[in-house]
């Protein structure tokens, strides 16, 4: 194990990082919280000027929470318009998190119409029963073993109707290569993604923008449709996601995560 520290600044805040539904894999301890991704875990202590990472692997952690990113100029950039300047200054701390594409697909497919207690279980249960002993943990399962679980394997975990998604879409990912996906264009990587069974425009843009770093989506559920609702009336999710990049260019992704987390803690 190795560790570091992070400084407290107002562009980092863990629990908001954490907690704006990007990730599920993180528990809180009585002095720590505990992060699992993918092979990895971290450990992270909230110190009175920093963060300490006690982690299995440093370059890994400082890339997964994006550390090399500056979040004061993105800000900076975008938040000339009230709704969007008042959603960063709630969320100014929050960083998007570099996740496996892999883990991403499954996890949002998990995530479809379900709360995040629910989700986290099954992804534990999920974690538990095919991922490779760590340890003192398990890794997140590896697709080969995904695909070999068999659908009755995941309704067995409560995965409910998404069995049948993550069955099928694990057997399809054993035949793609997701290092050739991530070197496609968004619009091309996107239809790739709703090839998959169970994803439509709204998870794919999620795995887009939280396993592959496209910042150019803006994913649309009903918190984000809320936002927009009066510029917006009646507009259909993916016509009014299509616009949002329009408007947000290549920092939509950003916005949209900030405007997501201020309107669900906030619910103005």
């Amino acid at each position: 194990m190795t560790e570091f520290e992070i400084p407290k600044t107002p562009y980092f805040d863990l629990t908001a990082t954490l907690e704006c539904g990007q990730v599920f894999r993180f528990t809180r301890d009585e002095d720590c919280c505990v992060i699992k991704a993918g092979r990895h875990i971290a450990r992270v202590y909230e110190l009175e000027d920093s963060y300490r990472v006690v982690c299995d692997d440093k370059d890994f952690f400082w890339r997964y929470f994006d550390f090399d990113t500056d979040y004061a100029l993105v800000q900076s950039k975008v938040s000339d318009e009230a709704q969007v300047a008042e959603a960063i200054e709630f969320g100014k701390g929050i960083h998007i998190l570099r996740q496996d594409p892999a883990e991403t697909i499954f996890s949002f497919l998990i995530s479809q119409n379900n709360n995040i207690p629910r989700i986290k279980s099954i992804i534990e249960r999920l974690s538990d029963g095919l991922g490779e002993d760590m340890g003192d943990y398990r890794a997140f399962p590896t697709v080969e073993a995904m695909a070999g679980a068999g659908k009755a394997y995941f309704l067995s975990i409560g995965a409910g109707y998404r069995a049948d998604y993550l069955d099928k879409t694990a057997n399809a990912l054993l035949e793609a290569d997701l290092d050739e996906w991530a070197a496609l264009d968004t619009d091309s990587l996107r239809a790739r993604l709703m090839s998959l069974h169970g994803v439509g425009r709204k998870v794919a843009d999620c795995i887009l923008l939280f396993g592959f770093s496209r910042f150019d989506v803006f994913p649309v559920d009903t918190w984000i449709k809320k936002v927009f609702e009066s510029a917006y009336p009646g507009m259909p999710a993916d016509k009014m996601s299509v616009l949002l990049v329009e408007k947000y260019g290549k920092y939509a992704g950003f916005v949209q995560q900030w405007l997501f987390y201020y309107k669900r803690e906030k619910k103005v």
